[in-house]
């Protein structure tokens, strides 16, 4: 047996010769020549030979099988039915989100918690193209049979904890249950459609939604398991010629109603005429009654200004023939006197005693 001593102050220098060392005694072994040296050569990278290396990794390989096979997650939003992989028994409990210890070979059937969203439609999202059905007869056509139309809606349901196992042991996945759910979902929506006209669809869709929702519920329940939330129509098609034949009946209908409100206006205008007739004829009348009475009042006045200032000459003259002491016929003679003297121009005068006496030829002129 050959010994290759290295000296412990040269083994950094030497390990390229260690290393060649180790590798001669491979090959010796596999082909047949002296098995084993005197000793065996340190390894590469120091340290010890024992067991305890393998031994960790063991341990730490079991462990991870633990965790991994022994435990299971779910999200917050998610329900849980314990099934064994192997057997393939379903556990009839449900548990919803976290961790939870299933024991080896076992893993959970999931299920979403949260509302789940069903889209009638198209385009990016949609879980079906739009549902096709008739409307109801129209009253104003019997014999039409209704009027094709294209639904687009949505659903939302909701898994129930407490009958999430019928649901599994009914259709054996969520996806399958989906599936189940779309199809009556849309049986429900096509044929309660039927029960409208076309003019429902336009002018009471909430009526309509609401009384679907309620349909769909009864029959997701019964056939589902589930519960249905929220129901909403977001868009209904008519076929082409008689959404243009809808359009021509909304226009001449507002057409009509624009025309009433002109009756409307024009009559208006009418009575504001016949008011102001009314005013102006009142206001002619007033103002002829004001000038009627403004005349009365105005010859009333004059009236008595004249009696008065008669009554104030009668008077004066009263007191002027008491002072002036004149008689009836003295007082006559006063009074023309005054005439005359207050007269202008040319003026005839009869004298006494001359009433057959030819006029003369030229009318005497008297200046007083």
């Amino acid at each position: 047996q050959l010994v290759f001593p290295v000296p412990s102050t040269t083994r950094e220098r030497s390990r390229p010769l260690v290393m060649r060392t180790h590798l001669l005694e491979g090959g010796a072994e596999r082909s047949g020549g002296p098995i084993g040296w005197a000793r065996r050569l340190p390894r590469l990278r120091g340290g010890d030979d024992g067991p305890c290396g393998p031994i960790a990794a063991a341990s730490f390989l079991f462990l991870y099988f633990c965790l991994n096979r022994c435990i299971s997650t779910l999200e917050p939003n998610e329900y849980g039915l314990l099934r064994n992989v192997v057997s393939g028994k379903v556990e009839t409990w449900t548990v919803r989100g976290g961790f939870h210890v299933t024991g080896p070979f076992k893993t959970f059937v999931v299920f979403p918690a949260a509302l789940v969203t069903l889209r009638f439609s198209q385009g990016v999202g949609a879980d079906r193209p739009p549902i096709v059905t008739r409307t109801g007869g129209d009253p104003q056509d019997p014999d039409s049979g209704g009027q094709p139309i294209k639904i687009y809606c949505a659903l939302q349901f909701k898994f129930e904890k407490e009958s999430l196992a019928d649901v599994y042991f009914s259709f054996g996945s969520y996806q399958a249950a989906r599936e189940r759910y779309l199809l009556l979902a849309g049986n429900v929506v096509g044929n309660m459609a039927q029960d409208f006209v076309p003019t429902d669809f336009w002018t009471r869709r909430d009526v309509i939604a609401e009384r679907m929702l309620r349909g769909i519920n009864h029959t997701l329940w019964h056939s589902g398991r589930v519960v249905a939330k929220h129901f909403e129509i977001m868009r209904v098609d008519f076929a082409e010629s008689y959404e243009k034949s809808i359009t021509q009946i909304q226009v001449a209908e507002q057409q009509k109603v624009v025309n009433e409100y002109d009756q409307q206006v024009q009559a208006v205008m009418q009575s504001i005429e016949v008011m102001r007739s009314e005013v102006n004829a009142n206001i002619a009348n007033i103002s002829a009654g004001a000038a009627a009475t403004s005349k009365e009042i105005c010859a009333r006045a004059r009236r008595d200004a004249f009696n008065l200032k008669q009554g104030m000459k009668a008077k004066k003259y009263a007191q002027l023939k008491k002072r002036l002491g004149f008689n009836t016929e003295q007082m006559g003679q006063f009074f023309r006197t005054q005439v005359l003297q207050n007269s202008k121009g040319k003026m005839v005068v009869g004298l006494p005693g001359q009433d057959n006496a030819a006029p003369p030829q030229k009318p005497m002129r008297t200046d007083l």
